[in-house]
């Protein structure tokens, strides 16, 4: 076989037999690749080719007056293809359609000796029998000839709805189609060439197929530059991106969809599947044959608008403004839920964004101190959908109290057990909080979200109970243990490794550590004149520096 572009009609030249070896993934297509496949077909349009893709063979034997040709790659593609063209050809045989002739069927399908695809698999007698031939069942030995059933079943649904004129322009679209030929006879030939041409054999991310799709519809279009200066756009839109992608280390997927929320006039079910939301918006702008101009500027303002999503994602995590409470959106945790919030609010009214950051704040600190599951993001994303909302709409479920917010920030303010049913990450929030306040009365640098987030063990910060759990000299009773010892006024901010070094001992041997630490809210206790191993007075001090807490908290936190 001759390697190089061919049409996919030269391709099945009627003493070819293409067999899918049985180290091959069996077929695995559904209906989001079938309808991507159809789209294609169905859209295109002028007299350019449809590219197929690539194709790599291994040619190994004869059986008679056949070729035996292995699919090392494109076996997903090439099994669609034939399945698509026996449904195609059965329906225009019905219709009488001079592109179809008894010959058609035999060079595609089967010609009266051999079937034109082989799978070397168990597969291979349920290809024969029910989809090559008409034969129904509810039947599968295996989820893959399931795939093949409902791949058939998809085609003669979809195809059965057209008229004969599409339906013929789609066959001719498809057979005039063309296929790059890699075609070896050593095996190990293939494999080299199957490792460059699938990059390892990673697959395409999403993103990856967007660019990729957005690429071939500009080339679809009869622009004066044959869509040159167009791709040039977006092969540098996209370099920018994946920049912004490996030095920020930014789930793409995720951005892709807080992208289609906030920028995009999508639907809630397009949320999750932004790729096959540009694709249909798209291909239905083929469908409609809107202009070739005006698809390109179609695709060209979705691809800035999707550049710069990426950069303003990377601006508010980089707390570009400097918003003094931006940063603690992140410490409480609760950001993925209003990631498309926050950038609609930064692009359209960036000079609001540290208020609305800071009411931000306010709703998921209560938020997560009480657990709350909900985010309210089904109506934020309903308001965004209908263009009405704003940066203070946040301020809508505290003002409004939702979900009875207030009275249930109360009573988790009540709780004497506070270490034991609060969120772990809430109560280092509060600490690191409260040591930030003791900071800045008294002059010293704040610490930071590098150094919340911090991994080095001379940094890190974790939850220290002033009193150990287990101490030395001093008995704690019951009462002590059911209410005080998980007090929040019973916890410190502490690093790690100053953690680990203080262990369990006990009080009065820890207090020396604390007159050591960088720590305020540490030094401060060493301020406090108590007798250590008097239980009574440890029950007062920690009394007392709960209510102190839980008045700053009241006071700068709610």
């Amino acid at each position: 076989m001759q390697n190089g572009t061919v049409k996919l009609k030269d391709l099945f030249n009627g003493d070819r037999i293409f067999n899918i070896p049985k180290y091959q993934r069996t077929y695995a297509w559904r209906d989001e690749n079938l309808e991507y496949f159809l789209d294609d077909l169905i859209n295109q349009r002028g007299e350019k080719s449809y590219f197929l893709g690539t194709l790599l063979f291994h040619e190994k034997e004869s059986r008679g007056e056949y070729d035996i040709i292995d699919v090392v790659d494109g076996q997903q593609r090439l099994t669609t293809i034939i399945i698509f063209m026996n449904v195609i050809i059965e329906i225009l045989s019905s219709y009488k359609s001079s592109k179809i002739t008894k010959k058609t069927f035999k060079r595609y399908i089967y010609d009266d000796e051999s079937y034109t695809l082989e799978l070397e698999n168990e597969d291979n007698s349920f290809l024969c029998n029910y989809i090559f031939n008409n034969d129904s069942t509810s039947a599968f030995e295996t989820p893959s000839q399931k795939r093949l059933y409902d791949a058939k079943i998809y085609f003669k649904k979809t195809l059965s709805k057209l008229d004969i004129n599409k339906l013929e322009q789609m066959y001719e679209v498809l057979t005039n189609a063309d296929i790059i030929i890699y075609s070896v006879d050593k095996i190990s030939d293939a494999t080299q060439i199957f490792e460059l041409l699938n990059d390892r054999g990673r697959p395409l991310t999403r993103l990856e197929g967007i660019k990729s799709f957005l690429m071939y519809r500009i080339g679809c279009l009869h622009l004066k530059d044959n869509g040159e200066q167009s791709i040039n756009f977006i092969q540098n839109s996209f370099a920018s991106i994946y920049r912004l992608i490996e030095q920020e280390n930014i789930n793409e997927d995720e951005l892709l969809r807080y992208h289609t929320i906030s920028f995009e006039k999508s639907k809630t079910e397009d949320y999750n599947k932004p790729h096959k939301f540009i694709k249909n918006k798209i291909n239905r702008l083929f469908e409609k044959n809107v202009d070739d101009n005006k698809i390109k500027d179609e695709i060209l303002q979705y691809i800035e608008r999707l550049q710069k999503s990426f950069i303003i994602f990377s601006e508010i995590n980089n707390n570009q403004l400097k918003c003094k409470k931006n940063d603690d959106v992140f410490m409480i945790g609760r950001v993925n839920s209003f990631y498309p919030l926050m950038m609609k609010v930064y692009i359209d009214t960036p000079n609001y964004f540290c208020k609305f950051s800071k009411n931000l704040v306010h709703f998921t600190f209560k938020a997560s101190l009480i657990s709350l599951r909900s985010n309210g993001e089904t109506d934020f994303y309903r308001w965004i959908r209908e263009n009405k909302f704003e940066y203070k709409d946040i301020k809508i479920p505290i003002q409004d109290n939702w979900w009875n917010m207030e009275q249930r920030v109360n009573d988790v303010l009540e709780y004497r057990n506070f270490y034991k049913y609060i969120s772990k990450n809430i109560i280092k929030y509060i600490l690191f909080s409260y040591e930030n306040y003791l900071r800045q009365e008294k002059g010293y640098p704040l610490l930071s979200k590098e150094n919340y987030f911090s991994s080095d063990n001379r940094e890190k910060f974790s939850i220290e109970h002033i009193t150990a759990q287990r101490v030395k000299n001093i008995t704690f009773d019951e009462e002590f243990e059911e209410n005080y010892l998980h007090s929040l006024g019973n916890l410190v901010i502490d690093t790690t490794s100053s953690n680990s070094r203080k262990g369990n001992k006990n009080v009065k041997d820890k207090m020396s550590e604390f007159i050591k630490a960088p720590i305020m809210s540490q030094n401060e206790i060493n301020e406090v004149r108590i007798n250590w191993n008097d239980v009574e007075e440890i029950k007062s001090f920690i009394d007392n520096r709960n209510k102190k807490l839980i008045q700053f908290i009241a006071e700068n936190l709610l």
